[in-house]
């Protein structure tokens, strides 16, 4: 009589378990559809700010060649300048097929830290230089 009462409440368990895993299933699936519908910039929207993070905006420019001229990005001190230059060449994507650096203030940038490790600040211009082969 104690088993089948033990295997009454498993299985009680086990249905109230599976219904929220559907439930949590549907929650993803409504996300990623969410996330598939949004348009190209809102995937970019600052939607929270951690202490420590600031707005800013940077500016990018290329050099020797004439197709961005003062192009801005909104984005946090925290994020990584390699995620900047992903957004950049969303916008301008000749620029992939092309070896290129950036500098600000005449110091070069490293791709891997963030802005704020690079020392850009709100409204810097940014060049961007194409390396010739």
């Amino acid at each position: 009589m104690m088993d089948i009462i033990k295997l009454q409440d498993l299985n009680n368990k086990v249905k109230l378990l599976e219904k929220e895993l559907n439930k949590k299933n549907e929650e993803i699936q409504k996300l990623l559809s969410q996330d598939n519908n949004k348009g190209k910039y809102d995937k970019y929207e600052i939607t929270s700010i951690n202490p420590g993070e600031k707005i800013m905006c940077i500016n990018f420019v290329s050099m020797g060649i004439q197709d961005i001229n003062n192009y801005g990005l909104v984005c946090k001190n925290t994020d990584l300048f390699i995620r900047t230059e992903e957004r950049l060449y969303d916008d301008f994507p000749q620029f992939k097929k092309y070896e290129t650096y950036f500098e600000v203030n005449g110091k070069r940038i490293k791709r891997f830290l963030t802005l704020g490790e690079n020392d850009i600040k709100d409204k810097n211009v940014i060049n961007l230089f194409i390396i010739e082969e």
